[in-house]
């Protein structure tokens, strides 16, 4: 780059003419301004959080608990029972098949979740030599792109037998997105720069500004964190430079933020304190960032933080007492979480709850890697569109012949058997899903 971005800046320089230097810089095109600067309708957004537990939350066909009921009467396994306390909030869809190749599914399924678009043949590795990497952008990166808002993205240690971090989001161009790996600097980098005074007088073209700006800021800094991991070490030095500058220039905008809505944060989180208390943390942030308009999607990867010996082969593989009751504590994690957002009334006078869907998931189903009939658990109304407060039960063909004549379609749009091995297959997959959750959220998906 020919120009210091500590030029762009000076004391005179308003919000507004600092967004049209930076598109003419080219840090951003003129299409992209025109997003950010594009006014919002005035309607209350739906939210969307996806919540990803490793190995998952214990809906699938190799459970050895199950959901009871059917329709509006129905209850959760023990292990996943303080969900029972919101079963009228929540709505199950128990039964969507997602890659129906084996493999090491932990790996192959994460690029597969928010994605659905990972090749049925898929068997070899892309990342971290363990896993795939999607040609097709996730549903929170289409979400992000047409709300025009960054989405939050955090990381709970959520790893694999191989890798440390896996990646769940992914762009137009198959590049992974960058998640905060701690509370700490997520906070720090979210929220340190916001007033938490509600009282502070802040005018409404001030704020509508300042949000402007950090959503530009979001947008040129999102494409440099994508590339860092993948540069050798003299041209990361020369991004996180770059990145610093920006960080600068944003920084001398901070004092002119204001308030970032009605709700804030309970606590702080610190930089010393645990990835079991930063999932805490990170629902905390979703919570005062749905009800402050600062994003509409958000993306939180979860791993098994309570320490079990030989968790993975012994407990998860077997799905023991022990872990169900990891799973049962995550659960009341997410209890909280949804009851708290039941307790905030959203701008159309609905509670937050009323406008969001919730969607745990995870890169398998339960920890013998099942990926068939695996459970979705959704909580919300996503503005009215969903009929809280059910299980619902696509049909399973449980005849192996006609389980092979179930196809799904691959990223070429060839049809390819879902199933190999298994004597079962769901009339509706993960894909079916995303592209409804998509659809509510104001997308328009059609495959």
């Amino acid at each position: 780059m020919s120009y210091s971005i500590n030029n762009l800046v000076n004391k005179s320089l308003s919000r507004r003419n600092l967004i049209k230097s930076l598109c003419g810089t080219g840090l951003l095109s003129v299409p992209q301004i025109q997003k950010v600067l594009a006014a919002q309708s005035g309607a209350t957004p739906v939210r969307v959080l996806f919540v990803a537990l490793q190995h998952g939350w214990g809906l699938s066909e190799s459970s050895n608990r199950s959901m009871t009921g059917s329709g509006g009467d129905f209850a959760f396994p023990d292990g996943l029972d303080p969900f029972n306390a919101i079963a009228d909030k929540a709505t199950v869809v128990n039964g969507l098949l997602t890659l129906g190749e084996w493999g090491n599914n932990h790996d192959l399924s994460y690029a597969d979740i928010l994605t659905a678009a990972i090749r049925v043949e898929s068997e070899g590795s892309a990342y971290d030599s363990q896993m795939p990497i999607s040609e097709l952008p996730s549903i929170d990166y289409l979400l992000e792109e047409d709300s025009g808002l960054p989405t939050f993205r955090f990381n709970a240690r959520y790893r694999s037998w191989g890798v440390q971090h896996h990646p769940l989001s992914f762009d137009r161009n198959a590049n992974v997105l960058p998640f905060y790996n701690s509370a700490y600097s997520a906070h720090q980098s979210l929220f340190a720069g916001l007033s938490n005074n509600p009282t502070q007088e802040v005018s409404a073209e001030d704020l509508r500004e300042a949000q402007i700006l950090n959503r530009v800021f979001s947008a040129i800094k999102a494409p440099a964190n994508s590339q860092l991991s993948a540069l050798n070490a003299t041209e990361q030095q020369k991004l996180d430079r770059y990145l610093l500058a920006v960080d600068h220039v944003q920084s001398r905008q901070s004092a002119q933020t204001g308030f970032s809505g009605s709700q804030t944060l309970q606590s702080i989180p610190s930089d010393s304190q645990s990835s079991f208390d930063d999932i805490d943390s990170y629902l905390e942030m979703i919570r005062v960032g749905f009800a402050n308009n600062m994003t509409t999607s958000a993306v939180l990867g979860i791993g098994d933080l309570i320490e079990i010996e030989d968790f993975h082969h012994t407990h998860a593989h077997n799905n023991t007492t022990q872990w169900w009751d990891t799973r049962r504590v995550y659960a009341q994690k997410i209890v909280n979480f949804i009851n708290n957002l039941d307790s905030i009334t959203d701008t159309d006078g609905n509670t937050l709850l009323d406008n969001t869907i919730v969607v745990l998931t995870g890169e398998v189903g339960d920890g013998n890697h099942g990926i068939l009939e695996k459970g979705h658990i959704c909580f919300g109304g996503g503005g009215g569109a969903i009929n809280m407060g059910q299980l619902v039960q696509p049909f399973i063909e449980t005849n192996r012949n006609n389980a092979k004549s179930y196809m799904r379609e691959d990223i070429n749009g060839q049809l390819q058997v879902q199933v190999r091995w298994s004597a079962q297959a769901s009339s509706r997959t993960n894909a079916d899903l995303l592209r409804e959750i998509g659809n509510i959220a104001g997308l328009n998906l059609s495959e």
